[in-house]
Order: C-alpha cells, then structure tokens, then sequence
C-alpha cells in the first residue's frame, strides 16, 4: 500500500485526551457529508459488520460521530489507496494496520476486534465469489491418514 491517508496528528490529539492509546473502536471524531460521502455502498456494509456504525446514504447535513475505522476509510476514499474506486480489501487492511502498529504509537484505527472482524468478513466475502463447487482435490467426507 502507497498513500494511505494519516490519521496520526488526529490519533496523538486523540490519545492526549483520553490519556492513553486509541483504539479502533473509540468514536468521537465528527464527520460531515464532505468527509463521509465518497463511502461506497460496500464500505457502508463492512463498517456496520465491523463496527455496528450505520452510515446513512446521504450523510445528514449536520454530520455525524464516526469512529477512526469509518474515518479512516472514508479518507482513503478521498485522497489514498481506495480513491480508485476498487473494494477495501484484505492487503488493504492489513496494510493500514501494519502502518499504524509500526509508526504510530498513538492509536490505530483497525486495531483489536474491529481487525479480526474486517478479516473475517474480507476473506468469508472472498469464499462466496468462489461459488458453492468444493475444490477440486476436497474430499467429502474428509478421509483421516493414519500412521
């Protein structure tokens, strides 16, 4: 991944408040129809597996509280690796959480749960485009080698 958006400065304002590190599942930052409506119909559905955030198409005119998760993406949609329109994606994910893991002690928006659950709702997502044909070399029921 090349050109994330940083949420770093919003993180480190973030976590002085709060007095420790942020994680993904902390909410507080207000978000407006400018920042939130680029969110693709399949972002809106990840973010309420993830984080039980409904994100309303379109965004009130007022805003909204989002969570660092929503904001990071909806800025990625913007001005990063999402602008090209394609699906947030497993090495998408795993990308923002290494760079924040690795460079940000402050917080990270895809951190504990809220990464577990954007994986397994990637990767099950993956599993249905496959189709329901069982591999080719799966073997119903599963045989046991014994030594």
């Amino acid at each position: 991944m090349t050109g994330s958006f940083g949420l770093s400065p919003l993180l480190r304002a973030a976590a002085t408040h709060l007095g420790h590190p942020v994680t993904g599942e902390v909410r507080w930052f207000h978000a407006g129809p400018m920042e939130l409506s680029g969110l693709t119909d399949s972002d809106r559905e990840l973010i309420f597996v993830a984080t039980s955030e409904r994100i309303p198409d379109p965004v009130p005119d007022e805003g909204m509280l989002v969570s660092f998760y929503v904001l990071q993406i909806a800025m990625d949609r913007i001005a990063g690796p999402l602008s090209d329109g394609r699906d947030v994606s497993i090495p998408y994910a795993e990308d923002v959480y290494t760079a924040y893991d690795e460079g940000c002690q402050d917080g990270n928006p895809m951190s504990g749960d809220l990464l577990d659950l954007t994986l397994a709702y990637l990767v099950g997502k993956e599993l249905g485009r496959l189709g329901p044909e069982p591999a080719p070399h799966a073997v119903w029921p599963p045989r046991l080698s014994r030594p």
